[in-house]
């Protein structure tokens, strides 16, 4: 395996730029996951690591090699692509052996990688069969077994499971991380989703508008988030947020405002509280804000958790409570804040300041 070094990287296609001065190291064996929403760039470099796209600027080393000019073969690295991307006339065993069959690797090595990548997989029941003959997941397990069997510095994930239904997409999800811990192997895997993101990566990236937003662990862009795009966008449900002022240690909204303890910051900013820092009809516990009053409009059950949908005045906000909530729609209720889950951030630039 290798280590990816990404270097002021930046693509420009006529005057639009879609990647703006791009730096990450990805170190030896580590599982970097790539993750914003549609349109951020986050595929595009992934295409350029992989060769596949041409660098306008900067440069990308692999095992601290230049590899800018070098061809997508000749980079040593294996992708999985959303679509599978699997020869339809061919069999399993024959997809998984094409690329090595392509550089005359000798027969019995090509049998003893596909057998061996076959067996990680739990696909050797399925080497004879071709894709049509094969469930979504499936294909999938051909696809990263064809990659497997190349031996690659690094593996480059571009959504492989956003074509999978649920139950799908968790169980590949489970086998793509039992194949990290089993291969030790450099992983970036790009994806929009929440869970995948926050549940498979050793650090994530979190990009936006071409630009990385942050860098670090799925728990500290969740506990930490840089500024107000990552708040919003790291979490489901997603972050509420209120526009306010503090003053003299007071948070001020209209309809709302509270002390906050330890606050130092002054002036115009935006509060972020996840649906699980708002307590509903609670005074105790952890340390709490002042009571606002608060009217229920939508109760959502899932299962083992209850989304609160709650007018306070004119702003609408998410509370999550236990099921064994009994509120319901009509209900006024008093909203309690988490002063300990309370995230801050300037109103200018977005950026977290407490």
């Amino acid at each position: 395996m290798a280590s990816v070094t990404l270097s002021r990287i930046s693509k420009r296609y006529q005057e639009a730029t879609v990647l703006r001065e791009i730096s990450l190291e990805i170190a030896d064996r580590e599982f970097m996951i790539l993750v914003g929403p549609s349109g951020c760039g986050k595929s595009t470099l992934l295409r350029m690591i992989a060769g596949l796209e041409d660098i306008t600027e900067g440069e990308i080393l692999i095992d601290g090699k230049i590899v800018n000019h070098l061809a997508p073969r000749d980079r040593e690295i294996a992708m999985v692509f959303q679509d599978y991307a699997l020869y339809p006339h061919m069999t399993v065993a024959e997809n998984m052996s094409f690329g090595l069959r392509l550089r005359s690797v000798a027969k019995s090595e090509i049998d003893r990688r596909v057998e061996e990548a076959a067996g990680i997989l739990q696909i050797k029941n399925l080497l004879k069969r071709t894709p049509r003959q094969l469930s979504g997941g499936q294909r999938q397990r051909v696809a990263i077994g064809r990659a497997i069997v190349r031996k690659p510095k690094a593996f480059l994930f571009d959504e492989p499971l956003s074509n999978l239904d649920a139950k799908l997409r968790e169980e590949m999800r489970i086998e793509i991380a039992k194949l990290h811990q089993r291969l030790g192997a450099t992983i970036i895997y790009v994806t929009h989703d929440q869970v995948e993101a926050m549940t498979l990566g050793s650090r994530m990236a979190v990009m936006n508008g071409g630009i990385i937003q942050q860098v670090g662990t799925p728990a500290e862009a969740f506990s930490r988030p840089a500024n107000h795009f990552v708040a919003g966008f790291i979490g489901s449900p997603t972050m509420n947020f209120i526009a306010g002022a503090l003053e003299g240690g007071t948070f001020k909204s209209p309809d709302l405002g509270f002390p906050l303890p330890g606050a130092r910051a002054a002036g115009p900013v935006i509060l972020g509280v996840r649906p699980e820092g708002i307590c509903v009809d609670k005074s105790d516990g952890a340390s709490l804000s002042e009571p606002v009053p608060a009217v229920i409009e939508v109760v959502e059950l899932l299962g083992y958790k209850r989304n609160l949908y709650l007018k306070a005045g004119d702003k609408r906000l998410l509370a999550t409570v236990d099921a064994s909530f009994g509120g319901k729609p009509g209900d006024t209720v008093s909203m309690r804040f988490q002063i300990a889950g309370i995230h801050l951030f300037d109103q200018e630039t977005k950026a977290r300041i407490g």
